[in-house]
């Protein structure tokens, strides 16, 4: 089936409500909305308490944007952690920006406004929602690798 009103297709509708639906149930995920709209949704975007999210203290708060792309010839993704009083931020990028690092790269942006890329692991046959769970389910510990 193809594209409805050109924005996406049903597979991509019923992706973002998952993860909608997903981040609506975890604690620390406040204001979860789709992003134009929910009727011509590209994308899922959330205000996260990284305190209450994350089950200890931290500073300040922290935004989640998940986006998908199905159609071609392969998913395409971006699952982006962003802290904006810290002006730094990190996020898994399906796509082909960055070739040299492969189908997905792991991105770090810094508050000096320099950017880090490398390799990120990927399941070529992956289903996108197990993608995202992954992705999702690491943010945390990346956290703690993370030296800002």
């Amino acid at each position: 089936m193809g594209p409805i009103l050109g924005v996406w297709s049903p597979s991509e509708r019923n992706l973002l409500e998952r993860v909608h639906d997903r981040l609506v149930r975890t604690a620390g995920c406040e204001r979860v909305r789709y992003v134009p709209s929910r009727i011509d949704a590209n994308e899922v975007v959330c205000a996260v308490d990284p305190t209450v999210f994350l089950g200890r203290s931290s500073d300040g708060s922290a935004r989640l944007r998940v986006e998908f792309d199905l159609t071609g010839d392969r998913p395409h993704y971006w699952i982006q952690w962003w802290e904006p009083e810290l002006e730094h931020g990190f996020g898994w990028h399906c796509d082909e920006t960055e070739p040299e690092y492969g189908p997905v790269h792991f991105q770090v942006e810094y508050p000096d406004g320099s950017t880090e890329r490398e390799s990120a692991p990927t399941v070529e046959d992956e289903q996108p929602y197990r993608t995202f769970e992954r992705r999702f389910g690491a943010i945390e510990s990346r956290l703690d690798d993370l030296d800002w």
